[in-house]
């Protein structure tokens, strides 16, 4: 048998959500899949190192597109490049991690649906995005044998807005990257050189992802601003900009403490860890999320978190989350006060977050995502 993957997503320095699963699903497939399995990445650039390194019966297959046009005119790789090579040399199971599928592809696709907000919230994609998004949902649920959702509550949603038979979808918990987020005790020259690169003086609260409508961004700053009206602290939002900025910037930009909101943009995976380890709690109360790895990569380092009740996160947190309502920055606020003023119980949601962090991994994923792939296959 030959599988084929789409690698393209993974292929990224700077990876987001979907992308960092992208990369760790190839790089503990390599640990599940059978030496008598063929295995075909898909990529529209040599493998960065690391991916590269591949099993003797694993390969990579580079296919160029429009390299010399600049980087946002590249688009239609998928759809384009990769269906053509699935025109003429298809692999006999392709597995699309991404949620973006060729329209033509083999005849055994296997693909994950990470979430559907974009079908709920107008505002949380952009109006292409949306559009192309939408197509490729209904795509993946025409064309797939097996879908792969990183929860119930994703796997749900298509029942609820496809009216799709969820008899063809499997849940596979995502897992964290262990030896990156886990609890340690930082020396002080350490502790001081990370504080202050990020310009961290006070004690301080950190929500790591985009900075736009989906994340809630402007309700975190919102609730900052009720919160310093008692106490003096900091929060660092870790992340690019994304759909629905300017919202953002205008909270930012407006708040009577903006001089203690810090913007660091973009964050390796060893200076988060760092800052999870250091800082008061996760604020995270996205207003719709497939799984949430921020809360999972939080509890690993021992970092209570705040996330938002009523979507998959109680399936990433269980009893070892504080939950708010994504709507009210009233209700956020009053949590990171009660955060803030006991400690004890700031230690007992961190120890609980431990506990409940060590019960998922990458590994179970992979685990998971290979019994379907074969399962397709047959």
């Amino acid at each position: 048998m030959i599988i084929g993957i789409e690698a393209s997503h993974a292929n990224k320095e700077k990876r987001t959500g979907v992308e960092e699963y992208c990369w760790q699903i190839i790089q503990h497939l390599k640990k599940n899949i059978p030496a008598d399995v063929r295995v075909i990445l898909y990529s529209q650039t040599p493998l960065l190192p690391v991916l590269s390194d591949l099993p003797p019966n694993w390969q990579p297959r580079v296919l160029p597109w429009v390299e010399k046009l600049p980087r946002r005119l590249r688009k239609g790789w998928t759809q384009t490049r990769l269906s053509w090579e699935f025109l003429h040399r298809p692999p006999d199971v392709f597995f699309a991690p991404a949620q973006i599928l060729p329209l033509i592809c083999p005849e055994k696709v296997v693909a994950t649906i990470h979430d559907s907000v974009f079908e709920v919230d107008p505002k949380a994609a952009w109006w292409a995005s949306r559009w192309y998004l939408k197509l490729m949902n209904r795509l993946i649920l025409k064309k797939a044998r097996l879908i792969l959702t990183p929860s119930e509550f994703s796997k749900n949603e298509l029942k609820r807005l496809y009216n799709y038979d969820t008899g063809r979808v499997r849940v596979t918990p995502l897992g964290f990257d262990s030896l990156s987020y886990r609890r340690f005790d930082l020396p002080d020259e350490a502790k001081k050189e990370i504080l202050g690169r990020f310009k961290i003086t006070k004690p301080f609260f950190i929500s790591v992802g985009r900075l736009e409508e989906k994340k809630n961004t402007a309700n975190i700053v919102r609730a900052f601003n009720l919160f310093r009206e008692k106490h003096e602290a900091q929060l660092v939002l870790v992340g690019f900009p994304g759909v629905g900025y300017k919202d953002v910037a205008t909270e930012i930009e407006h708040s009577p403490h903006k001089a203690d909101i810090i913007l660091p943009g973009w964050g390796t995976k060893a200076d988060i860890a760092k800052l999870y380890n250091l800082a008061e709690a996760l604020v995270f109360p996205s207003k719709y999320e497939g799984f949430g790895l921020p809360v999972l990569e939080a509890m690993a380092c021992g970092c209570p978190v705040i996330a938002s009740e009523g979507n998959s996160m109680v399936e990433a947190g269980g009893d070892a989350v504080f939950y708010v309502s994504a709507d009210s920055p009233e209700q956020i606020a009053s949590v990171l006060e009660r955060i803030f003023a006991n400690q004890d119980e700031r230690q007992k949601m961190a120890a609980l977050g431990l506990a409940r962090a060590a019960t998922f991994s990458w590994e179970n994923t992979a685990k998971l995502t290979w019994s379907a792939l074969s399962e397709a296959g047959r």
